[in-house]
């Protein structure tokens, strides 16, 4: 009889353990397989991974066992994980787990330990076996970590022979040149842009949405890249130093450019020096004498970095080489004159939004000039920037309401200049949705707490989403005169958004202003 209980309650540990661990896997997916970052995640939601709930019912039949009373002990234990079962409750996903390559290795791993356990059980036969069971289970989140630390080695491997294809397979194409990006913002809008002007000449391929990690920057180039091409425009993101000198080893890019050093990825990098460092990696890996460097020199930490010496300045004034002038900005878009070296001009109007975008325009215009394009391909590329989607992206809606999507959006930057563009429509009611601004570590407070503070200036109503985040941005809100009655905070986006539309009227303009991934709710 015991077998039989026995196998019955490893039969539903594996049904618990399989739906907590894909969980769990999700999160490490979403943070990049960083088994460090993960780690934090969980300390961070230790009501999840350490749910007193379930320890409690586990340990309490785990110790019937132990008194020795191993029937009560298998009912208990049954009820107990049934319980879990039915009641493991985690909110919609909002970014879909993708079962790739990596996922189908890990369960390959779990498929080992199931089969361990399932000797275990049916060897052993003892309430000890069992006891093991519940030990596993209170600390299930913990199986995710342990299982993508015993495939690092293999992940290492098959990574190492992902990043030699990709290195060979751009150096195979003759005259192939590499336009590398990188910043602490502004530099997914910039990629768009540089690739769509660039176009008008090269046949360029680029990294596409944010597929700027190392493996990201890899999977491009040996799924999409042709022979035909004859230009990457490669956008390189970091949270770590050595993460961009690791994708210029790969691509070993001609071109590079530099849109901002901020306080982003704080929780990782730890001082603004260490971004600086490691955003500078692009510039340094550059050949010495045919590279090129562009550089945003409206941003005071890149005047005040060491730069190399083939430097390119762009901007919104005459400080730069390359800059704009005669700016009109309004809620349908913007225009303005780029001057070039030599006192050339070109007159460039965009449906996109804030100076932010004309500045990346600019530098686009740089880029291009430097590369070999007429003034005449240039203008035609500007005619063909589109709003990156999520990024400041206007969706009218039929009732006349507008919404401003600028849920990809996460940076301090980005979101003060959206605030702007919520600022520009007088005579509307705003309404701005934001859970602030994540990865900031020691800085999260202040910058969110001074966030909420700039949202009073340009908004009538602000929704703050998920209770734990939008404190800071709550406290800031808190020190000025704006109305209490005109601040809500909701639990997530859904129930967000539930207010927007009982707030929402035909002369109404919404700020969506970053949307938290799910390894933040």
């Amino acid at each position: 009889m015991s077998i039989y209980l026995s196998n019955v309650i490893l039969i539903l540990f594996l049904i618990y353990i399989y739906r907590t661990n894909r969980h769990g896997l999700h999160i490490l997916q979403l943070e990049h397989y960083y088994t460090d970052r993960y780690v934090k995640w969980m300390k961070e939601n230790s009501n999840i991974t350490f749910n007193i709930k379930k320890i409690g019912l586990l340990f309490i039949s785990s110790i019937v066992f132990g008194l020795g009373f191993p029937m009560a002990g298998y009912v208990v234990t049954i009820i107990a994980y049934i319980t879990l079962i039915l009641t493991f409750h985690k909110n919609k996903e909002k970014k879909t787990f993708v079962k790739t390559a990596r996922v189908k290795r890990q369960y390959i791993t779990y498929l080992i330990i199931a089969i361990i356990l399932i000797l275990m059980i049916n060897v052993f036969n003892d309430v000890y076996s069992i006891i093991v069971l519940n030990i596993l289970a209170m600390i299930t989140y913990c199986l995710v970590y342990a299982v993508a630390t015993i495939n690092k080695p293999i992940e290492k491997t098959i990574n190492n022979k992902f990043c030699r294809k990709a290195h060979k397979k751009i150096k195979s194409i003759p005259g192939f040149k590499v336009v590398g990006i990188t910043g602490s913002y502004g530099k997914t809008s910039t990629k768009y842009i540089v690739n769509t002007i660039l176009s008008q000449k090269y046949n360029s391929l680029m990294t596409p949405e944010s597929y700027n990690t190392t493996m990201g920057v890899v999977r491009t180039i040996n799924e999409k890249l042709k022979p035909t091409h004859n230009l990457f425009v490669c956008e390189m993101g970091a949270k770590y130093i050595g993460d961009i000198k690791e994708i210029c080893d790969i691509v070993e890019p001609n071109y590079g450019i530099l849109t901002a050093i901020g306080p982003q990825h704080l929780d990782t990098f730890k001082t603004i020096e260490n971004v600086a460092k490691t955003k500078l990696e692009l510039l340094d890996s550059l050949p010495d004498v045919t590279g090129v460097s562009f550089v945003n020199w409206e941003d005071e930490n890149i005047r005040k970095a060491k730069l190399p010496k083939n430097v390119v300045k762009y901007g919104l004034n005459k400080k730069s080489e390359y800059y704009a002038e005669n700016v009109t900005i309004s809620a349908k878009g913007s225009s303005f004159d780029v001057v070039m070296p030599g006192g050339r001009r070109i007159t460039a109007k965009t449906k996109l939004l804030v100076r932010l975008n004309i500045l990346n325009i600019v530098c686009g215009v740089a880029v291009a000039d430097k590369l070999g394009l007429t003034e005449e391909q240039i203008k035609m590329g500007i005619k063909f920037i589109k709003p990156v989607e999520h990024r400041l992206e206007l969706r009218p809606n039929s009732n006349g309401s507008i919404i401003i999507d600028d849920s990809y959006n996460s940076n301090v930057r980005g979101a003060d200049m959206a605030l702007e563009v919520l600022g520009t429509f007088k005579d509307m009611k705003k309404i701005l949705i934001t859970p602030g601004i994540v990865e900031l570590g020691e800085k999260a407070y202040e910058i969110n707490k001074a966030l909420g503070k700039e949202a009073t200036k340009h908004s009538d109503i602000i929704i703050l989403v998920g209770e734990k985040q939008a404190g800071p941005m709550l406290d800031g809100v808190k020190e000025t005169k704006f109305p209490k009655d005109k601040v809500i905070v909701a639990k997530n986006l859904d129930e967000a958004i539930k207010h927007m539309y009982k707030l929402m009227d035909s002369n109404t303009v919404v700020l969506l202003e970053n949307d938290l991934p799910d390894n933040y709710l």
